[in-house]
C-alpha cells in the first residue's frame, strides 16, 4: 500500500525547516488506491490529508505562546505531504486537483 509519512513541522524557520509541537508527531496517509489522475481522485487525497493535518495541528501554538497556530500548521502539514508523493504521482495530482480559493 503506497503511504505519505506526514509529519508535523516546526512553526518556526530554521534554515528554512519548520516544526509543530502536536501531540501526533506523525501520521500515515494512504493514495495508493486513489488514481490521482482524475479530479476526483486528487479531491479525495485533498481530504485526507486535510483530515490528517486537523488531527496533528489540534493544539498547535505558536513557539514561546499560548496563541492557536493551527492554520499555519495545517499548511505546513498540507506542504510536507505532497512533497513525500513521488515525483510522478505529485505531477499527476497537482494537474488534477481543484484550485483552492483564499
Amino acid at each position: 500500500m503506497k503511504l505519505i509519512l506526514a509529519t508535523a513541522l516546526a512553526l518556526t524557520a530554521l534554515a528554512g525547516a519548520a516544526s509543530a509541537q502536536t501531540s501526533n508527531g506523525s501520521t500515515r496517509i494512504p493514495f495508493g488506491d486513489l488514481n490521482l489522475s482524475t479530479p476526483a481522485g486528487a479531491a479525495a487525497l485533498d481530504t485526507r490529508i486535510d483530515k490528517a493535518a486537523q488531527t496533528m495541528c489540534r493544539n498547535a501554538t505558536r513557539p514561546a505562546s499560548r496563541l492557536n497556530d493551527t492554520a499555519h500548521c495545517v499548511a505546513a502539514v498540507r506542504a510536507e505531504a505532497v512533497s513525500k508523493l513521488p515525483t510522478p504521482t505529485r505531477a499527476r495530482y497537482v494537474a488534477h486537483r481543484q484550485s483552492l480559493t483564499l
